[in-house]
């Protein structure tokens, strides 16, 4: 798959926590380094996607979110993550929730 990154993440590590969360969820391998014990995710819906580009990635607190889209099959779709940390520190989440278009 091809990955383009927002290239907003140089200077908050916590962005670039979110980023590459961002890029393992949609690629369907999340290593559990990345996860609270009690973590809840969605299962990602582009299981051949060719193509993902990040158009920004945020932090603040305890949450985090990004956005984007994503290209499978010729077609693109717009899609958001929302994060909840398990901590302050933003080294493990806690639940995601995914949204896109169609």
């Amino acid at each position: 798959m091809e990955i383009i990154r927002s290239g907003e993440c140089g200077n908050s590590p916590k962005n670039a926590f979110v980023e590459a969360f961002i890029i393992a969820l949609i690629g369907g391998k999340v290593p559990p380094e990345m996860l609270s014990d009690d973590a809840d995710l969605p299962s990602s819906p582009w299981s051949t996607a060719s193509a993902l580009r990040i158009s920004h990635a945020i932090s603040h607190g305890r949450v985090g979110a990004g956005n984007g889209v994503v290209t499978e099959g010729g077609k693109t779709l717009g899609f958001a993550v929302v994060l909840e940390f398990a901590n302050t520190k933003g080294d493990r989440v806690r639940s995601a929730r995914l949204y896109r278009d169609g």
